[in-house]
């Protein structure tokens, strides 16, 4: 294929060689290369700047062969005719196999003992299945993608008997069937590569994690030993004082192993066996500290095992091919967090884990905001940026109810809990003296204002943005489409993250299905659901 390039006073030609792997050149009206894709050197011809650019050598067209040439071809081969119809005249192993099923010949038969008959089903069979093409007859064309499960096995212009019982999805015309497979292919193909690297990641901190351990193991053990031999100095004291005296004084360092015992003792002749016992203890409480940073940095890593593991593998948007692009509205800071907009407005944020806990209460977190948190373990911070601003009764219930559900409580089943609410300067990272905080957790000081909030959230779209909000009536009147849960059920996150985004889906006019797949992809839904199962109360339509 060549398309005539018009810049200023010269005329480009740019070629695409529609080959294996492919390649595009662009060729000047002397037919010099002065640019190609893919530099390639071939036995015929170069592909390179300023070499004379060449077609590729003509191969055999099983279109225009006639039956005399088709017999000849196959009268001088020994191998399989499928392979033949696939190598020697270019038609691929797929339609090699089309071409044996519609003539009725054994598709493993040697080429050179077929019957002048059966070389002519063959030649038949190539023509009838490639009609539509030649003909162009829009009509007999069939543009579809060849599924198997969740899988897309193929693409093609036409229905072949060799995919007669898979399953098939059709479209208006090649070019979108072609689009369609080819953009999952390369995204697969994106993604794959992402979570490779993911998986990469993991690996290291678990390598890491398996040496901590494996020194944690050595400081224990050097600290256990340390404090044995120092209680074995007291222990034994008038039997090594008698034993040192019958030793050579001239040694100021000796070893020696006591009777009924396997400890090896290093005693320094120069000081007291007190002295001595006390340089044990010294060594066992440096093993401690050794002990006790090690386990530090295991917690550590841990963390950072656990949130790399439940981090979402994200891919660069230049690294994925192009999809239909959605409408919608710039992505804020908050939208990294789980969020809503309270009835009366005021923005609402809360953490997904530890680290994100952490951000948001050390960058975002004002004064004047309100903190939200239950005492159940794994409950998020959640902050409400009201800026001093006073929030009605119904607003701190929804407050209450999305702190609430996203808090362990919701894991193990319950319906109701208790949560509390204080300002943005109660809450400190700084413990009482002698005391640790842990990464996540915070310190609050003064009076707490307390609710008893129903679990339940909602989960939705609302002005193209993916949200998750409580289950007040007002809050659902905010959402285009949204789904209500309730904690229970048997549908666990991966399989309601499947429902919810085939409620979406399904309950969109044909024009907004695309857009709706793109705005709550399963990943999303999946990052927005809170622990544990759940159930779905109600799928509400879209609304506009």
């Amino acid at each position: 294929t060549k398309i005539t390039i018009e810049r200023w006073d010269k005329k480009l030609r740019l070629v695409a060689e529609l080959l294996p792997r492919g390649n595009i050149v662009i060729i000047d009206e002397n037919e010099k290369i002065t640019l190609p894709l893919r530099r390639r050197s071939f036995s015929s011809r170069k592909i390179k700047v300023g070499e004379t650019y060449e077609r590729p050598p003509s191969r055999v067209n099983p279109l225009e062969m006639g039956g005399h040439d088709l017999t000849n071809l196959c009268k001088q081969e020994d191998k399989d005719v499928v392979r033949v119809l696939a190598s020697e005249l270019s038609l691929g192993g797929l339609y090699a196999e089309e071409v044996c099923e519609k003539a009725g010949v054994a598709k493993n038969k040697k080429a050179d003992e077929l019957a002048a008959s059966e070389i002519k089903a063959i030649r038949a069979a190539i023509l009838a299945i490639f009609e539509p093409i030649i003909t162009n007859d829009k009509s007999r064309l069939r543009a579809h993608i060849v599924t198997e499960g969740k899988e897309k096995v193929d693409v093609l212009p036409f229905e072949l008997s060799v995919y007669e019982k898979k399953e098939k999805v059709l479209f208006a015309s090649f070019n979108d069937a072609a689009d369609d497979f080819f953009t999952t292919q390369i995204a697969e193909g994106v993604e794959e590569k992402a979570k490779s690297e993911h998986e990469k990641e993991v690996g290291k901190y678990e390598r890491i994690l398996k040496e901590q351990l494996d020194a944690l193991r050595r400081f224990q053990l050097k600290e256990v030993e340390c404090i044995k031999k120092g209680e074995l100095i007291y222990a034994r004291y008038t039997a090594i004082e008698e034993i040192l005296r019958e030793m050579d004084e001239k040694r100021k360092v000796v070893s020696l192993t006591l009777p009924d015992t396997d400890v090896q003792l290093e005693i320094d002749t120069s000081v007291s066996l007190h002295k001595n016992a006390g340089a044990y203890y010294e060594k066992a409480k440096v093993f401690r500290k050794k002990r006790e940073g090690v386990e530090r940095a295991i917690d550590t890593t841990k963390e950072k095992i656990r949130t790399e593991k439940a981090r979402e593998v994200r891919v660069e948007d230049a690294l994925m091919p192009k999809r239909k692009e959605v409408r919608r509205e710039k992505e804020e800071w908050y939208e990294r967090f789980r969020w809503f907009e309270t009835s009366d407005g005021f923005l609402v944020i809360g953490g997904k884990d530890a680290t994100t806990n952490e951000i948001l209460v050390k960058k975002y977190m004002d004064v004047n905001d309100l903190f939200f948190h239950t005492q159940a373990e794994g409950a998020p911070a959640v902050i409400a940026k009201t800026a001093g601003k006073d929030v009605s009764a119904d607003c701190l219930r929804e407050i209450a109810q999305f702190a609430a559900s996203y808090s362990n409580l919701w894991k193990y089943g319950f319906y109701e809990g208790e949560c509390y609410c204080v300002t943005g300067e109660q809450v400190s990272k700084t413990p009482p003296s002698g005391e640790y905080i842990k990464k996540g957790s915070f310190m609050v000081r003064g009076k707490r204002k307390y609710f008893k909030a129903a679990l339940g959230l909602c989960i939705g779209i609302e002005k193209n943005r993916l949200v998750a909000c409580p289950s007040s009536e007002s809050q659902k009147g905010r959402l285009n489409i949204f789904v209500e849960l309730e904690p229970g059920g048997d549908l666990e996150k991966n399989e309601l993250s499947k429902e919810i985004v085939k409620i979406f889906v399904d309950s969109a006019k044909e024009e907004k299905k695309e857009e709706i797949k793109q705005i709550a992809t399963q990943e999303k839904v999946m990052s927005f659901l809170p622990s544990g199962k759940s159930r779905i109360k109600r799928g509400y339509p879209l609304r506009k």
